[in-house]
């Protein structure tokens, strides 16, 4: 069990390589998708087809939309900070 934990611990002392490419920003569409569908199925009394599914494309553009303008702020700092 000690050693278990030994293991489990040495996992978190180091970090993933994550890429950061342009290309691996598109995996944040199906987790903004699945978000929607859990959300708007957990959220609505009743589930009736063409409701639901306006619902779920609805919040995943304000989600998707958000993400963009708060990367359009983040890389505008970014660019003020590196002139600096």
């Amino acid at each position: 069990m000690t050693q278990s934990l030994f293991i489990l611990g040495q996992l978190f002392s180091q970090p993933l390589d994550i890429p950061t490419s342009a290309l691996s920003f598109l995996w944040t569409l199906p987790i903004c998708l699945s978000i929607s569908l859990i959300y708007k199925a957990i959220k609505l009394e009743t589930i009736e087809p063409r409701m639901f599914v306006r619902e779920v494309a609805l919040l995943f553009i304000t989600i998707v939309g958000f993400l963009i303008i708060v990367a359009i702020v983040l890389l505008g700092i970014a660019h003020l900070a590196g002139q600096l």
